[in-house]
């Protein structure tokens, strides 16, 4: 089963700080749709930062809405969004690099990053509770 809200608070108890945000609970479930989670994966195998594919859709979410505490121009609402990731992957057998210093690069040039600097890269470590199907199938 996918990740949720919940499972994201427990696992991060520094970020019950944004229990009831509706901005941070919107961003859990957009960083959750397939397809995010195919490109944080799709990224995460080319040794890129998992955020870099997403990096326009969480800046862009806050550029277009009212956001009260969760404000990305803030460190620890950019960490927050660190934690959500963590989360979001793990079913997937995806964790952080180890050791911690091997984890943390820089973004892209070419994500146009406005908030975010740098993120954490992840590797497939085979404990997997959910996976990505890709198929190929004709046409008719």
């Amino acid at each position: 089963m996918k990740a949720t809200y919940d499972d994201f608070l427990s696992e991060n108890p520094p970020c019950r700080k944004f229990e009831s945000d509706i901005d941070a609970q919107a961003l859990f479930h957009l960083l959750s749709q397939n397809e995010n989670i195919i490109a944080m994966i799709d990224a995460s195998e080319a040794g890129k930062p998992a955020l870099t594919p997403v990096v326009s859709t969480v800046e862009g979410y806050f550029d277009t809405h009212t956001i009260g505490e969760f404000d990305l121009r803030k460190t620890f609402p950019r960490t927050v969004v660190g934690c959500m990731i963590k989360t979001i992957l793990a079913p997937f057998g995806y964790r952080v690099l180890s050791p911690a210093s091997r984890a943390q690069k820089d973004l892209p040039k070419a994500a146009k990053a406005k908030y975010f600097a740098s993120a954490s890269c992840y590797e497939l470590t085979g404990e997997a509770s959910m996976r990505i199907t890709r198929t190929v199938s004709e046409i008719k």
